[in-house]
């Protein structure tokens, strides 16, 4: 018996060095909101169970310390709706992220489905933060067509991102796709026919943030790429906090496709643990009769570091013949749609 014991302490201290030099975290976001909202003869009223402020997901992160410096490093993260427990993006068991690399004195270098420099950097230049769809900035950029938006346009299959250190308060990624076809029926394009590449800045120095994101993303056809083009900017003021950005989608050969899109937004604080939330947002593509326009009034509460609740009115106007995209509960061409959405958010 003795002896079991003492084989049975010698292989846990064995075993322990390995495992102290590993972490694997499991993480996730449960966001559940309910709106309604009215455009023309349309209704909405229900629980949009992708998320509010963000969307629903659960994953596990780790890293592996290689000695020297190095760690090997990878994430996988999958998506859901909560209101129905169904997948975020049927056919992918990882519909958010799933990659894994190398993080050392260089930066980090990673390999798989990753987030392009559009899916985050533009979050930190509107209101009711960086993944709301509501968001006034958000819901047009889903309508004009952008891969520079919160959504799985900005997620690219088979990517290599590189991260350099921080220097100062810049920082930097790059990011280059193979078959970024985004595609979910199994089809795959012909080689290059949809590669992708992307570029992202970002600077923060006290109250001062600023943000740049590119996008040129083959079309998988014998058209040319299109390109896009992001620029953000914020200034706090300790009482308010002025947010802005300007983007511009040049899609060749398409010149519908073509189009600008201003946005600008204030963040008050409210005592300690509130903030409201006031923005607007324009697109403008060529052509006429086709403009979209946005706006948002919305409150978060925050109830605790990793949870809060939230409310928020929001109106969206299209033109006759502008593109249209359902944000948030309802939307229609030549028809103003008004929403009331509340919710909560948990971080876990």
């Amino acid at each position: 018996m003795k002896t079991k014991m003492i084989t049975a302490a010698l292989a846990g201290c064995i075993a322990l060095p390995a495992w102290a030099q590993s972490n694997v975290t499991i993480f996730g976001i449960a966001d559940i909101v309910f709106g309604y909202g009215k455009a023309g003869d349309q209704t909405f009223t229900g629980a949009l169970g992708d998320g509010g402020l963000a969307g629903n997901r659960i994953g596990f992160k780790g890293s592996e310390d290689l000695g020297n410096g190095l760690k090997a490093v990878f994430l996988l993260e999958q998506g859901f709706g909560l209101g129905t427990g169904n997948f975020h993006r049927p056919g992918r068991t990882f519909s958010r992220q799933s990659w894994a690399g190398l993080q050392g004195g260089f930066g980090t270098v990673s390999l798989g489905y990753q987030y392009a420099p559009g899916y985050a950097i533009p979050g930190a230049f509107q209101v009711m933060g960086g993944s709301a769809a509501f968001a006034p900035r958000s819901m047009l950029s889903f309508a004009g067509g952008y891969t520079i938006a919160p959504g799985s346009g900005a997620r690219w299959d088979n990517a290599v991102r590189y991260a350099p250190p921080a220097m100062g308060g810049l920082e930097a990624q790059f990011i280059y796709a193979f078959h970024a076809s985004q595609s979910d029926d199994g089809n795959d394009p012909r080689r290059g026919d949809d590669d992708r590449w992307g570029v992202g800045l970002t600077y923060s120095a006290g109250p001062v943030k600023a943000g740049l994101a590119y996008h040129n993303v083959g079309p998988g056809s014998a058209a040319d790429d299109t390109k896009e083009l992001f620029v953000g900017g914020s200034y706090d003021l300790g009482v308010v906090k002025i947010v802005a950005s300007w983007s511009k989608k040049d899609a060749d050969g398409s010149t519908a496709a073509d189009n600008t899109l201003v946005s600008a937004g204030l963040v008050a604080p409210v005592g300690a643990s509130g903030s409201v939330h006031l923005g607007f947002a324009r697109l403008n593509p060529e052509g006429d009769d086709n403009n979209g326009k946005a706006a948002t009034f919305g409150y978060i509460h925050n109830l605790s570091k990793r949870t809060n609740v939230y409310a928020a009115f929001n109106r969206v106007e299209y033109d006759a013949n502008a593109p249209v995209a359902v944000a948030a509960t309802v939307a229609a061409a030549d028809e103003g749609a008004n929403s009331i959405l509340a919710g909560m958010f948990h971080r876990f």
